[in-house]
């Protein structure tokens, strides 16, 4: 009896402790599960964000730079006559800073590009001739934001039209027309006879955009690492706790109805009483053993 007892008691503990267990395994896994593309779009989110951010404060440097040069600038060298003045011609002054930048932050991307330059530095990348292509297609479009790649490097990519005004086509109408410093220096073949209005280029900013999937893989890991450490700590501390407070008194419950269900009438119930359902449970099958056996050992008359 007391082998049968005990091997009862040992398949009653196993059989709750694999099933709590199991559900422990089986959140664990859910909570991975779950966790994977949500560190994924976040840090998707947060790379678009970081880079947004860049992006707006270097399209408000190179806009700052071309707007000086067209307001506070230009005017005074045109009516002096010195066309050969870098700083007459936003592009190359721009062209010219951001060379001085890029040194310094070789990873950023700054152009103002046309498929009709005077520099040949300033002829388009392919994603430039799209940009060209999309402004010319349509009259009210402003900036066009998205990802790009330039030169084999992804980037998020600000571009902005560059409209052919007044002022330009002292330098860029009719070659023949064209300050001698200007066709000095560039010729006559390449970056004249601009239609007043049109859309002649692109200035283009980008800040360098991330490895995503590299990112998220590494983010990933470190929070399958910690969840995997947070569970395991959860499963030690609750595995012992729901042991000694929760199974070991269920199993003993359980023990002594299958004794009582076969008429062992001696196999008490022990359990710590303190307060809880599973104690007030215990203390009830007790009660409910002793009055058994009370009633069956009086005398019969």
């Amino acid at each position: 009896m007391t082998n049968e007892i005990s091997s009862n008691k040992k398949i009653i503990t196993n059989s709750l402790s694999n099933r709590f267990r199991r559900s422990i395994i089986w959140l664990y896994i859910a909570t991975v599960i779950v966790s994977i593309p949500t560190v994924y779009f976040l840090t998707k989110y947060q790379v678009y964000s970081e880079a947004n951010k860049e992006l707006s404060l270097l399209v408000d440097m190179v806009a700052s730079v071309r707007e000086y040069i067209a307001q506070d600038v230009r005017k005074d060298l045109l009516d002096a006559k010195l066309f050969q003045s870098p700083a007459i011609s936003s592009t190359v002054t721009t062209s010219l800073v951001a060379n001085h930048f890029l040194k310094k932050q070789p990873d950023y991307y700054i152009k103002v590009a046309s498929d009709n330059p005077l520099n040949k530095m300033n002829a388009p990348e392919p994603l430039e001739t799209q940009f060209l292509t999309q402004y010319r297609a349509d009259k009210e479009l402003k900036q066009i934001t998205q990802i790009g790649e330039i030169k084999g490097k992804n980037f998020l990519v600000s571009s902005r039209p560059s409209i052919a005004h007044q002022e330009c086509m002292i330098c860029h109408g009719e070659p023949t027309e064209a300050p001698a410093p200007i066709t000095n220096k560039y010729g006559t073949t390449k970056g004249y006879n601009y239609k007043l209005n049109s859309v002649v280029g692109t200035m283009g900013v980008g800040v360098p955009l991330a490895d995503i999937n590299t990112i998220a893989l590494q983010r990933g890991m470190v929070a399958v690492a910690f969840i995997t450490l947070i569970f395991g700590l959860i499963f030690i501390i609750i595995n012992t706790l729901v042991k000694k407070s929760i199974l070991e008194p269920i199993t003993g419950i359980t023990q002594a109805a299958v004794a009582l269900s076969k008429g062992n009438l001696d196999q008490e119930i022990n359990v710590k009483q303190d307060g809880s359902e599973i104690s007030e449970l215990a203390n009830s099958f007790e009660l409910l053993r002793r009055s058994l056996k009370w009633t069956l050992d009086q005398p019969k008359e």
